[in-house]
Order: structure tokens, then C-alpha cells, then sequence
């Protein structure tokens, strides 16, 4: 009797527990499984609105009328990336911005990204901050821009830098004077071009304007030269010169010929081509658009006479991105230097700021074309900017560009003969790089 009593209680716990369970393992309804997941998307919603964008602040040295053309590009940038917070301001201009982001980057305070110059770019990797870039882009961004324009971001063979905006050297005329010596086609050759200057000199002008005064005005128009005979001022190393001597006596010779032979002026006024001193100047688009929309002179312009190769100079502005030790920061940083320099966003800001496009994407776009018919001069010199070529970002580029125009000088005075200028070009060359 007793154990029968047992086993009933035995079997009465087990059915409990056998109870317990089914009630626990219940499957949920759908109404409940609703509730859940709202409460989950709430929770969701939540940590999004309590999650900070990445701040990313950006130091520029842009004028008052360009800096107000990027705050509204920084504001549609972060209107349609809320994840991102870019905050623009201007720190200092030309060659005082790196003297502020050295004594930032000392205070490890620099920025997340700088507009600077290219010629930086030793400077600035050697400080161990700067991001290499080239990490970062894809193939299609890369060629989305000119070699040329990329080169000039790069030092040791890493592209440390973005090129945003650029200018380049073209041929601009003076369509009258031409007119009247009965030329009718532009030169595209050194010959050609050396062929139509008896006819563009005159009493009252000269042929064409190669400055030989002491400056970087005048080592960057010769240097179009050397381009053109296939040398480059500097190896790939910028160790030593990267030309052989009989290419840069060529190129040397070549531009002091249109001197000695007087087709050439070596004294000018402030604005040879606007005192109509001479029928041809080797300018950038900026000068262009001034003679034509400000000066309304009847000029024409187009690419430089080749030789060996189409190439002109091209100058450029810079964005460096720097190392703050957050990736998510320099990953939000690149995003948007992408962003500004492709694309239509790129266009519009070639448009509102002078500056002429970096990207094929831009210069192909829809905006750039239609800016493109009301100015054609633009187009051709973003044209040209396709055979540009960059100067040598190294701290001692200044030494050796007045190195050259000072001998340049020197062979205009007859002070030096090419050959001599030449040889004195390439050894003390190779003697600042040591």
C-alpha cells in the first residue's frame, strides 16, 4: 500500500514538472513576436540617435569667396552623410599654413585633413602623421585623374596627397596680330613655332614673351620644354638630374634662340601680352580668362607646341589626410576628399572657384560641359591639363629652380653660352641633392 502511494506521488510530481515545461516552451504568437521585434527596432532607433557622426575637421587657406563656395559644399556633403560632421575653417594661406600644421602636428593637433601645396609632401611624410592615400583608392578613382596630377602627390612612390584644383600653362595669342602677318594656323610643333616668328615681329611687337628674369615663373616656362624633348628636371628617386645633357642643351638652346635672334623681348613691361609687347604669351587659364572677359581682347588659345611629346607645367592645391589614431576619422576623411573631387560636386567647384577640374569625371560631366560651352578657353586649358607635368615635391626644388633661371638670365646677357649653362644646370644640381 505504501508504495503505491509513492508511485501515484511520483507520478504526480513528474506530470508537474512535465507541465512547468510545456508552459515555458510555448511558442511565441505573432502578436508577441510583433511587440518584440518593435521593441528591438526602437532600441535600434535609440542608439542611432545617441550615436555621434565622426567629426572630422579640415584646415583650408582658401579667399573669403572661395572659402563661402566650400561651406556650402561642406553643408550638402554633411546634409547627405549624417554619419559624418566635416568642419571647414581657414587656418592661414600660402606658406604660413605649414608653418602652423608643423606646430600642430608637435602639440599632436593637426588636422584631419589640410589643403596645402604639393612641394609639402616630403616635409609633411617625414613627420610620420600623414596617411598614404594610395592605400585608400581604388582603381577607378585613380584613373578618374590625370598621372600627372597624381605625381605630384607623390614622394618615394606613394601618392600622399589628392590633388583638388589645378592650373596649367597653354599657348594663348593675340588673334588680330596673327591676323594681320597672315598666319592662320596655330604651331603644334617647336618648329612651326619657331617658323611663324620672323612674321610676328614687328617694329611695335615681338613674337613671343620667355621670361628669363630670376624666378619660378621663368624655370616653370622652360621647363615646358624640356618636357616636351622627353627629360624630366628630376630622376624618380630625386636624387639627381633626369634628363641627359643633349635634351636639356636642346631645350636650353631652343628657348634662347627666340632672344638672341630679337624675336623674343628680354626687358617687359608689367603685362607684356596686355601692352601688346608681344603676339604670344605662355600663361595659365586665369590669365586667358582675365585678357579675354576683363581686358576683352580678341585671343585665342590652345596647347603648347610639342617635340618629342605634348607637355605643359601644371600647379596644384593639395588635400593631405592625417593619422589621428581613430580609423573610422580617416576613413570619414577620405569619403569626403573623394567626394569633392569627382563627380558633378567636383565640376561645381572648378566652376564657382576658377580653378580648373581635376577629375575626368568632372571635366566629363554634364555641369563642366555646359560651363564648357560659354567658356571655351576653360576646356582647352583642361584639355592641356591632361599633359601636364608636376615639379618635384622636395624642400629643394626652390634652390634648384632659381638655380636654373638664374643661368637662364645669365645666357640672355650673354654671360654664359647653353652649353656652359647646361653643365652649370646639372652639376650644381646634382650637388644640392647630395
Amino acid at each position: 500500500m505504501k508504495k503505491g502511494l509513492t508511485t501515484i506521488l511520483v507520478l504526480i510530481l513528474a506530470f508537474s514538472l512535465l507541465v512547468g515545461c510545456s508552459t515555458t516552451e510555448e511558442p511565441k504568437t505573432e502578436e508577441t513576436k510583433n511587440e518584440t521585434t518593435k521593441t528591438e527596432e526602437k532600441k535600434d532607433d535609440v542608439k542611432k540617435e545617441e550615436a555621434e557622426p565622426v567629426a572630422v575637421e579640415f584646415w583650408h587657406g582658401y579667399s573669403t569667396d572661395k572659402a563661402e563656395v566650400l561651406d556650402e559644399l561642406v553643408a550638402k556633403y554633411n546634409a547627405e552623410n549624417d554619419e559624418v560632421n566635416v568642419t571647414a575653417k581657414f587656418v592661414a594661406s600660402g606658406e604660413e599654413m605649414l608653418q602652423k600644421v608643423q606646430a600642430a602636428i608637435m602639440a599632436d593637433e593637426q588636422p584631419d585633413i589640410l589643403w596645402g601645396y604639393p612641394t609639402w609632401t616630403g616635409v609633411l611624410e617625414s613627420t610620420g602623421k600623414l596617411v598614404n592615400v594610395e592605400g585608400l583608392m581604388d582603381d577607378a578613382y585613380i584613373a578618374d585623374i590625370p598621372e600627372g596630377l597624381l605625381n605630384a602627390g607623390k614622394f618615394n612612390d606613394t601618392i600622399y596627397s589628392v590633388p583638388i584644383e589645378a592650373g596649367t600653362l597653354y599657348f594663348i595669342y593675340n588673334k588680330d596680330m596673327f591676323e594681320e602677318a597672315g598666319i592662320t594656323e596655330v604651331p603644334t610643333t617647336w618648329e612651326e613655332l619657331y617658323a611663324i616668328a620672323p612674321q610676328l615681329t614687328t617694329d611695335t611687337h615681338q613674337a613671343i614673351w620667355l621670361p628669363i628674369e630670376v624666378g619660378e615663373r621663368t624655370t616653370w616656362t622652360w621647363e615646358c620644354f624640356l618636357w616636351q624633348n622627353g627629360g624630366d628636371i628630376l630622376n624618380d628617386n630625386n636624387t639627381a638630374v633626369g634628363f641627359d645633357r643633349e635634351n636639356g642643351l636642346e631645350a636650353l638652346a631652343y628657348y634662347s634662340q627666340f632672344i638672341k635672334d630679337g624675336y623674343a623681348p628680354i626687358t617687359v613691361g608689367q603685362d607684356p601680352f596686355i601692352e601688346e609687347q608681344v603676339a604670344i604669351i605662355i600663361g595659365t587659364q586665369g590669365a586667358a580668362n582675365a585678357y579675354i572677359n576683363k581686358y576683352e581682347m580678341n585671343v585665342g588659345v590652345a596647347m603648347l607646341p610639342g617635340k618629342e611629346q605634348l607637355a605643359t607645367g601644371l600647379g596644384s592645391n593639395h588635400y593631405f589626410l592625417f593619422n589621428n589614431g581613430e580609423e573610422a576619422t580617416v576613413d570619414a576623411a577620405f569619403d569626403f576628399v573623394k567626394w569633392m573631387t569627382t563627380g558633378e560636386n567636383h565640376a561645381e567647384w572648378a566652376i564657382r572657384s576658377g580653378y580648373l577640374p581635376v577629375a575626368n569625371s568632372a571635366r566629363e560631366s554634364e555641369k563642366y560641359v555646359q560651363f564648357g560651352e560659354e567658356n571655351p578657353h576653360m576646356i582647352v586649358a583642361a584639355e592641356a591639363l591632361t599633359h601636364g607635368v608636376a615639379r618635384p615635391p622636395i624642400e629643394e626644388y626652390p634652390q634648384i629652380s632659381d638655380l636654373i633661371s638664374t643661368t637662364i638670365e645669365a645666357i640672355a646677357y650673354d654671360q654664359m653660352t647653353p652649353e656652359e649653362g647646361i653643365d652649370h644646370i646639372i652639376e650644381s644640381t646634382n650637388d644640392i641633392l647630395k
